[in-house]
C-alpha cells in the first residue's frame, strides 16, 4: 500500500515539474515589433546567454543571423537603440540619417507598443554603442529634442512621422515610420543614406546576397548588432502571403517591401541595405512580421451586426519593411527647417493660422490635433511637402501671407 502511494506521489510531482518547465519556457509573440523590458535598459558587450529555447517568430526558415562582420562595423556605427527604461519601458532599433536626426518605426516612438499610449519624450533615450558601451543610465544620454513648452503634455512636436494607428491594418503599416531630432548632433559622421531602387532591381540584388539588415534583436538580449543576410524580396502579387485586396493595394502604392531578412522583437526600425558596387543605401525600414487571415462574415441585413465569422484562409508569415518613397520629400524639409523653441512663437503661429481660417481652436500654445490639421492645410495651400510641424521657416511664410492679406483688406486681425 505504501509503495502504491509513493508511486502516485512521484507521478504527481513529475507532472507538476513538467508543467512548470513548459510554462517557464513559453514565449508568445506575433511580430518583430518593439521589445518590452523590465530590467535596466543597457547595452551589454558580453556574449549573450543561450536562447535556443525561445520561439523565433520572425525568423523565416533557417536562422541566418550572425554577429556583425568586421567589414560592416564602420557602416553600422550609426545604428543604435531607442527606448525607455523602467517596468513599462521598451527597446527598438534606430539609425542615424543626419547629424541630429534618427529614423525608426512610429510604433517605437509615437505610441508605446506595450500599452498603446502616446510617449513621454522626456524619458525617451537614444544610445549609440559606438560612443558609449556603458548602460543607458550612464551620464552620457543623447535625448530627444523637444521645445520646453511641450514637455510631457504634448509629445510629438519634434517628430516627423506617418499617421500610424495599429499594426493589424495594411493602411496603417505603410505609415509606421518616424524621424526625430536629438538635442545633440551625436550622429555626425555616422549617418546612413536612403536610396531609390525599383522592386526588380532589389529582387535581383537579393538573389546575389547584396541585400541585408543590421539591427538589435530581443532574443539576443539586445546585446549586439546582428547581420541578417540571405534576404529575399517577395512579390507583392504572391497569393501565399497576401489576400486579394492586399495584393492590389501593395502593387498600386508600392510602399511596403515584403522580405525574408530574419528578425525578432527589438529589430523594429532596423535599416535594410542594398549593396551597389560597394555603395550602401537604405532601401527600407523593417517594421515587423505579418500573417494575414481572411474571414467570411455574415451580417444582419437590418442592423448590420455580425452574425457569424468563418475563417477561410490564413496567409503564411512574411516580414515587412517600408520603402523610403513615402517619406523622402518630407524628410528633406524636416532636415532643413528649424522647429519653434518657445511658447510665444507657437502662439503667434496659432494666431496666424486662425486669421487665415485654417485653425478654429483656442490660442493656447498646445500642439493638438486641430493645430496639426491646420498646419497640414496651410502647407498644402503653399504647395509644400506636408510634415505637420510648426517650424520657423513656415512661421515666416505664414506671417508674410497674413500681412499681405491684411494690406489688401481681405482679412481683419482677431
Amino acid at each position: 500500500m505504501k509503495s502504491k502511494t509513493s508511486k502516485t506521489s512521484k507521478m504527481c510531482f513529475a507532472f507538476f515539474l513538467l508543467f512548470f518547465i513548459l510554462f517557464f519556457f513559453q514565449f508568445i509573440s506575433t511580430s518583430s515589433q518593439a521589445i518590452p523590458i523590465s530590467s535596466k535598459f543597457s547595452v551589454n558587450t558580453s556574449h549573450p546567454s543561450s536562447t535556443e529555447h525561445i520561439k523565433k517568430i520572425a525568423v523565416l526558415g533557417k536562422d541566418n543571423r550572425i554577429s556583425l562582420p568586421e567589414k560592416y562595423q564602420a557602416l553600422a556605427a550609426g545604428i543604435g537603440i531607442i527606448g525607455q527604461p523602467g517596468k513599462k519601458g521598451w527597446r527598438c532599433t534606430a539609425f542615424c540619417v543626419a547629424p541630429n536626426i534618427i529614423a525608426t518605426n512610429a510604433h517605437c516612438i509615437v505610441r508605446n507598443p506595450t500599452v498603446g499610449k502616446r510617449l513621454n519624450l522626456a524619458k525617451t533615450i537614444f544610445i549609440l554603442p559606438a560612443l558609449s558601451k556603458a548602460p543607458l543610465n550612464h551620464k552620457y544620454k543623447p535625448r530627444i529634442s523637444y521645445p520646453e513648452y511641450v514637455h510631457q503634455k504634448m509629445p510629438g512636436l519634434s517628430i516627423y512621422s506617418g499617421n500610424y494607428a495599429e499594426a493589424s491594418h495594411l493602411n496603417s503599416q505603410k505609415q509606421d515610420w518616424a524621424f526625430t531630432k536629438l538635442i545633440h548632433s551625436v550622429c555626425k559622421g555616422r549617418t546612413l543614406e536612403f536610396g531609390k531602387s525599383n522592386l526588380k532591381r532589389i529582387q535581383k540584388a537579393a538573389k546575389k546576397n547584396e541585400v541585408f539588415m543590421i539591427g538589435y534583436h530581443g532574443d539576443k538580449d539586445m546585446s549586439e548588432r546582428l547581420y541578417s543576410n540571405k534576404c529575399r524580396i517577395r512579390s507583392r502579387n504572391n497569393k501565399t502571403f497576401f489576400m486579394k485586396n492586399q495584393r492590389k493595394q501593395m502593387t498600386r502604392e508600392a510602399l511596403l517591401l515584403p522580405h525574408t531578412c530574419d528578425a525578432y522583437k527589438g529589430s523594429s526600425g532596423s535599416p535594410i541595405l542594398l549593396n551597389t558596387n560597394g555603395s550602401y543605401k537604405v532601401i527600407g525600414i523593417n517594421l515587423g512580421s505579418l500573417k494575414y487571415e481572411h474571414f467570411r462574415i455574415k451580417r444582419n441585413r437590418f442592423t448590420g451586426k455580425i452574425i457569424s465569422r468563418k475563417k477561410l484562409k490564413t496567409g503564411k508569415e512574411t516580414n515587412i519593411a517600408i520603402q523610403p518613397k513615402i517619406f523622402a520629400e518630407g524628410l528633406k524639409r524636416f532636415q532643413k527647417e528649424t522647429l519653434l523653441t518657445n511658447l510665444h512663437q507657437f502662439k503667434k503661429f496659432q494666431k496666424g493660422l486662425k486669421i487665415l481660417n485654417f485653425y478654429k481652436g483656442k490660442i493656447d500654445g498646445r500642439f493638438g490635433k486641430q493645430t496639426k490639421r491646420a498646419i497640414y492645410a496651410f502647407e498644402r495651400k503653399m504647395h509644400l511637402t506636408p510634415i505637420g510641424l510648426p517650424t520657423k521657416e513656415l512661421l515666416q511664410k505664414l506671417n508674410s501671407v497674413v500681412q499681405r492679406q491684411l494690406l489688401v483688406g481681405n482679412l481683419k486681425e482677431h
